[in-house]
């Protein structure tokens, strides 16, 4: 799960960006 979190970390912002408008829409 240590190594999953790290890859996920610099892709965060991109995954909050492309949630970003689904939950802004909420």
């Amino acid at each position: 799960m240590e190594i999953d979190m790290t890859f996920t970390l610099p892709q965060l912002p991109y995954a909050l960006d492309a949630l970003a408008p689904h939950v802004s829409k909420e």
